[in-house]
């Protein structure tokens, strides 16, 4: 019987560690795909070629980033949004170089969303924004860096893999991490998130995929970084 024990406890360890193994590997698959989807190499390629200091600020990050059209909402020309949609924290540090040849006087930062719902290590996740503010801040020293908080998301549709309650924990969780990070850099942290959760509506903020934002979203964002992108 004990040796019957035993048996099922090593089966159990080695489920266990095939399932993280496997975990791993698609994690890995899809920001491989993403990386290297025609989209994410356009956009890069594009941001490459523009003139180093023809924008004053610019806006890093994902689909959240991309979508959001800083110049109409900002009524500004100085700005230039450099959002993919469908990045990684890990696609911010392969193109950082790019960005950090603009010179920008300013840089926005907003990642992170999408390696929380693929469940990529939050340790992970920072190591890359660490990575990227360490090469931004040797190649373009003069840009203040900004790092936003990530936003809330409301899902609704539950399962196995992916639910909103794990992720929003797991926002909360890498929300706390990114004061720390930015407190390590002395650089300023902007928390979006909580704006979010306080309004009223929270639904009115999201499209039916419960990640991607509305214009009421984008106003209430805008407004929230109005006092950080022409304080002085």
């Amino acid at each position: 019987m004990r040796r019957f024990i035993w048996i099922f406890c090593i089966a159990l360890v080695g489920l266990w560690l095939l399932f993280l193994v496997a975990k791993k590997n698609k994690q890995r698959r899809i920001v491989e795909i993403t990386l290297k989807s025609e989209h994410w190499q356009q956009r890069n390629e594009e941001i490459k070629n523009i003139p180093t200091g023809k924008y004053k600020v610019v806006f890093l990050g994902n689909s959240l980033t991309e979508l959001f059209n800083v110049t109409e909402y900002f009524n500004d020309t100085n700005l230039l949004n450099c959002g993919i949609v469908g990045d990684f924290s890990e696609g911010l540090v392969k193109r950082i170089d790019n960005i950090a040849k603009l010179k920008p006087e300013k840089l926005f930062i907003e990642i992170g969303i999408n390696d929380i719902i693929e469940k990529i290590s939050l340790d992970d996740i920072c190591d890359n924004y660490r990575d990227v503010i360490k090469k931004m801040q040797v190649q373009s020293p003069q840009t203040k860096i900004y790092i936003q908080s990530n936003l809330p998301v409301i899902i609704n549709r539950p399962s196995f893999l992916t639910d909103d309650k794990d992720v929003n924990n797991r926002v909360l969780k890498q929300n706390k991490n990114l004061k720390k990070i930015a407190k390590e850099f002395n650089l300023t942290y902007i928390d979006i998130h909580t704006v979010f959760i306080k309004h009223p509506n929270l639904n009115e903020l999201f499209i039916p995929d419960g990640i991607h934002l509305t214009p009421t979203a984008y106003t209430l964002w805008k407004t929230t970084l109005m006092p950080y992108l022409y304080s002085k």
